[in-house]
């Protein structure tokens, strides 16, 4: 009988797991905004890694995602756009061969007018913002809207409000629009959810 219990509850438990409405109550919860201050002078995307493809290397899903948004708010708002990323666990010798100047590529293409400027140095989430904030600087700015997934978006944003930036968050959604309707999109999105609130603990204890 007590084996029969916990199976239905971990049936029941899998089962919500694969809810959109249930998993959304999982994200960390997002740093307060900040409504003082100049509106975004610039759209800044942080990149989701590389994964391979044949002699190379091509952009992950979250990685498109992200830059598919941050394109469409830097052409809908006028603004430059910053793409940020390295070459996952070292620094490129060559900028052109990483993943902001894979994004980049991809961002002319969608927007062959777009202003870019790239880091290629970056590691980490810390990097991005640590890297990002001179150079965005250098151009006069403070104010940023940053883009990036969901369950990623308070790690990113503290980071870069910790380099003393203005930060206005926008989430790109990865789960799927029907709330009660189960999904596997729902059900790969847990384990993102777990990872992004141990790297929140780890850099509460390194950085913030």
């Amino acid at each position: 009988m007590r084996g029969v219990l916990i199976t239905v509850v971990l049936g029941l438990a899998l089962a919500a797991a694969t809810l959109p409405v249930v998993v959304r109550q999982f994200y960390p919860p997002l740093p307060a905004a900040r409504v003082d201050g100049p509106g975004p002078r610039a759209v800044v995307v942080p990149g989701a890694g590389r994964q391979r493809h044949g002699d190379g290397y091509r952009l992950t899903a979250a990685g498109l995602r992200r830059l598919h948004r941050g394109v469409e708010e830097a052409r809908r708002l006028g603004l430059p756009l910053l793409l940020t990323g390295g070459a996952g666990d070292r620094t490129p010798r060559d900028p052109d061969d990483s993943e902001a100047a894979m994004m980049a590529d991809q961002a002319r293409r969608l927007w062959p007018e777009a202003r870019l400027w790239i880091e290629p140095r970056s590691r980490s989430t810390w990097e991005n913002a640590l890297n990002s904030a001179p150079l965005l600087r250098r151009h006069g700015i403070q104010s940023v809207l940053l883009v990036t997934d969901r369950a990623h978006l308070p790690r990113a944003t503290l980071s870069f409000r910790r380099q003393g930036l203005t930060v206005t968050p926008l989430a790109v959604e990865t789960l799927p629009r029907d709330a009660w309707l189960p999904s596997a999109g729902a059900l790969a999105e847990v384990p993102v959810i777990w990872r992004e609130w141990v790297a929140l603990v780890w850099y509460r204890v390194r950085y913030f």
